[in-house]
């Protein structure tokens, strides 16, 4: 483990007033020449970037913790859309690659061992979106390694104090850094989530997971995930891209705000408590960085250099009954009957039941299917193709409300509905997540998990008939996307040839089981970490894995 950091400093730049609307999704061809290195946007995106680090440096030798060592550098590649089938050619939804290059630039001054990794997640080559935001022309020019994470065998450990993700498997290239071998950085966006409200700095490391990693409590758990993640590793350094942030539904497609803003820290959630509130938040009450510092990884005697800049960035809304979304889809009719948690009121007579109640009970779950709809349905609004929304269809979730034996769902307005009216509703109906597994026989479409955002993919464009914009002929850089996945099938036959592993089993219905480990002793149990090796991949299982391998 890298050496503790006794004090965390939070330095904060504000670039100065210029157009930074141009190229902050993908480079452009002029990269690399005179011409772009002298155009005032990029100069002043450096100049910032380079002062943020200095000032830091001045505070920890941040030049010496780096100097001659192996440093891995993540952006945030989650979702690149750049001339994908929406409205504007470019949304703000991965970091900044003019940013991304100032930070490169300034590491490889004392460093010729630098690492670019990242992975995009479900369904995504991540080689694709290195070529879409011209990093891979960033690792070239400064002569570093590029990696996508998926592509690379894992390795698995035990975290003796995890409350959720106990057993958790990373890509091989990281166990340098659990080990101290490597020194890590963070580049996130600064956007809002409709998962975690903002997704900064810590939050980044969602995307050093496998897959199916990531699916697994990717649920009313996701906080305790992320939080139990830090026992194993953590940015050594943090440096949130502010230029052009991101408000709206991320992941799904977002509109810029020109924040203008670099935070950089030596202590990633500080940077990410005090980034939530320049964005307009209460990081008081943000869930993720609630849990986080519950644990004792906030500072509160934080030295913040430089002046916070407040901004009010939409919010990531993730409810179905909201007016934007029934103004936008107002004949899908969404059927509530969530009581996770058991936080939902003991409903005995439906008179009782008003709208206000179902717009309780519908947020009274923060699992995964509300925002991954919120998210799907956001890639129709911003469709470039005009898309005729007023289809009808039916989403039911929840477990149902049981009232005298029979199970009953609400819609907007508190009507109820058991599963016979459901059934005999004359549209198209989809029911989503584990909850609503029940649901499945009288649904024309099913989705499972909490919620599993590929199948849900392919269930709502079943549904709805309609054909999302990234897979459609308007994404332009589809058939790119597609030969990255060829090779990344490829990468994973070899992973398997070697006997190796690039990712662990996936059950829906396990979405937020906490998997058993071997017992520990006391003294195991106070340990943030330990190995635990895979088991060794017998030939049978090699051939199995092998007969099963999907293209992504």
């Amino acid at each position: 483990m890298a050496a503790k950091i006794e004090k965390s400093y939070v330095v904060i730049e504000e670039a100065k007033q210029l157009n930074y609307l141009n190229d902050y999704v993908a480079l452009p061809k002029e990269y690399g020449t005179p011409g772009y290195d002298g155009r005032e946007d990029v100069r002043e995106i450096k100049r910032v970037v380079f002062s943020a680090l200095s000032k830091l440096d001045d505070k920890i030798d941040l030049k010496k913790q780096i100097n001659g060592r192996h440093v891995i550098i993540k952006p945030n590649l989650v979702t690149v859309i750049h001339n994908m089938g929406y409205k504007n050619a470019d949304m703000p939804q991965s970091t900044d690659p003019r940013v991304f290059e100032a930070v490169v630039d300034y590491i490889s001054r004392y460093t010729n061992r630098i690492t670019i990794a990242e992975s995009a997640g479900a369904c995504t080559a991540t080689t694709a979106y290195f070529k879409i935001t011209g990093l891979d022309r960033v690792a070239k020019k400064y002569n570093t390694g590029l990696v996508a994470f998926e592509n690379t065998p894992i390795d698995r450990y035990i975290l003796p104090k995890a409350e959720i993700m106990k057993e958790v498997c990373i890509p091989r290239l990281l166990s340098e850094i659990v080990r101290g071998d490597a020194y890590y950085i963070s580049v996130p966006k600064m956007k809002t989530n409709l998962y975690t409200g903002v997704t900064l700095g810590f939050k980044n490391a969602m995307g050093t997971l496998p897959e199916n990693m990531r699916y697994r409590n990717h649920s009313y758990q996701i906080e305790k995930k992320l939080v139990d993640l830090l026992y194993l590793f953590k940015p050594d350094l943090t440096v949130i891209d502010g230029i052009v942030g991101a408000e709206g539904c991320t992941p799904g497609p977002v509109d810029p705000v020109d924040s203008k803003m670099i935070v950089v820290s030596n202590n990633s959630v500080e940077a990410d408590r005090i980034t939530t509130d320049m964005m307009g938040f209460d990081s008081k009450e943000n869930e993720l960085i609630k849990e986080a510092v519950s644990r004792g990884y906030g500072d509160p005697k934080t030295e913040i250099i430089g002046t916070p800049k407040y901004f009010n960035f939409r919010p990531a809304d993730k409810s179905l009954l909201n007016d934007r979304f029934r103004k936008n889809f107002p004949n899908v009719k969404v059927l509530v009957g969530v009581t996770k948690n058991d936080a939902i009121h003991k409903i005995t007579n439906l008179g009782d039941v008003t709208p206000e109640l179902v717009r309780e009970m519908e947020g009274m779950c923060n699992g995964g299917c509300r925002p991954t709809l919120a998210y799907l349905f956001e890639m129709y609004v911003y469709s470039k193709k005009p898309i005729d929304k007023n289809f009808k269809m039916v989403i039911i979730y929840g477990t149902g409300v049981k009232i005298d034996g029979v199970t009953y769902y609400f819609d907007s307005d508190g009507k109820a509905y058991n599963k016979k009216d459901i059934n005999e509703l004359p549209m198209p109906k989809y029911a989503i997540g584990e909850c609503a597994r029940d649901m499945e026989i009288f649904a024309d479409v099913f989705s499972g998990g909490c919620c599993d955002i590929g199948a849900a993919t392919g269930a709502i464009q079943k549904a709805t008939g309609l054909t999302l914009p990234m897979l459609s002929l308007d994404n332009k850089v589809l058939p790119g996307m597609l030969k990255a996945m060829v090779e990344t099938y490829v990468s994973r036959r070899k992973i398997l040839n070697d006997g190796d592993y690039y990712d662990i089993p996936y059950d829906q219905k396990d979405f937020d089981k906490v998997f058993p480990v071997p017992t520990l002793s006391e003294e195991e149990m106070k340990q943030d970490f330990i190995e635990w090796p895979l088991p060794r991949m017998t030939e049978n299982m090699k051939k199995e894995k092998l007969k099963n391998l999907k293209l992504m």
